[in-house]
């Protein structure tokens, strides 16, 4: 894991230095590529160096960090901090991308259940866990993309990584929606939480929307809208270096 207390005195000196070195938080609006918001603040701001941590799907909304000069090289330490989401999943529905994007297929045989029983299955995906990515992700497989290879119709098996889920929380259900609230490690894939969930009661289910809400304790409820940035307001949205930092800090352990 990439800690803050990892990197040398001299490299926070420098970040600290940069006057173009910066930290913001992003609403992400839905279909905007996560790309696109590191394009809209190198127009705004007139520099290159621009990157994010944690990249959203273009069907999901929700929190995105962006860091600019010397800042970028904090990105790493944000990315591992723990993720907040608000996921809808759909039973009785499949798809290959385990969302909206791919071909859904209906279950004909799908069956109403009740909350009583959901929340037996939830609490099964509490904890240390196996999760496999999904076919259609960015993950990669001998330096290939696996939605390249899937694409090209070419057999791959996804790869496999521990991940944690601490908090699994059903906000609202009434067969076949469902509203959940996960918090989770770094390298979670919701698709795979809801295909999985789909293959735990045997309906099938895929993701159909998508929030974060925060990582670690940077929350959404503090973020900009892409659109409403501009080169008059981008300044107060800012987030210090130091500030940064020292959030950081707080956040990892020594």
């Amino acid at each position: 894991m990439q800690k803050i207390n990892k990197l040398s005195q001299e490299k926070i000196d420098s970040i600290l230095s940069d006057s173009a070195a910066g930290v913001f938080l992003v609403d992400k609006s839905i279909k905007i590529n996560s790309f696109k918001a590191v394009a809209v603040f190198r127009k705004i701001l007139g520099i290159k160096k621009v990157g994010f941590s944690g990249t959203l799907d273009p069907l999901a909304t929700g929190l995105l960090i962006l860091a600019t000069g010397r800042a970028t090289k904090l990105l790493d330490c944000f990315h591992f901090l723990p993720k907040v989401y608000e996921a809808e999943i759909i039973f009785g529905a499949t798809s290959p991308t385990y969302d909206l994007e791919g071909e859904v297929s209906r279950n004909k045989d799908a069956k109403e259940f009740d909350k009583d029983y959901l929340k037996t299955i939830v609490q099964k995906f509490l904890g240390k866990q196996k999760q496999r990515a999904p076919i259609f992700s960015a993950k990669k497989i001998d330096g290939q993309k696996l939605h390249k290879l899937a694409r090209q119709g070419k057999k791959v098996e996804a790869p496999v990584k521990e991940i944690e889920m601490y908090d699994l929380k059903i906000l609202d259900f009434a067969y076949p929606k469902l509203k959940l609230e996960v918090k989770c490690s770094a390298g979670t894939y919701i698709r795979s939480l809801a295909h999985d969930l789909g293959e735990a009661t045997g309906q099938g289910a895929l993701l159909s929307g998508l929030r974060r809400t925060a990582i670690g304790d940077f929350l959404v409820s503090k973020a900009v809208k892409l659109e409403d940035l501009n080169e008059d307001n981008i300044e107060k949205y800012r987030i210090p270096t130091q500030d940064a930092i020292t959030s950081l800090n707080q956040q990892t352990p020594q």
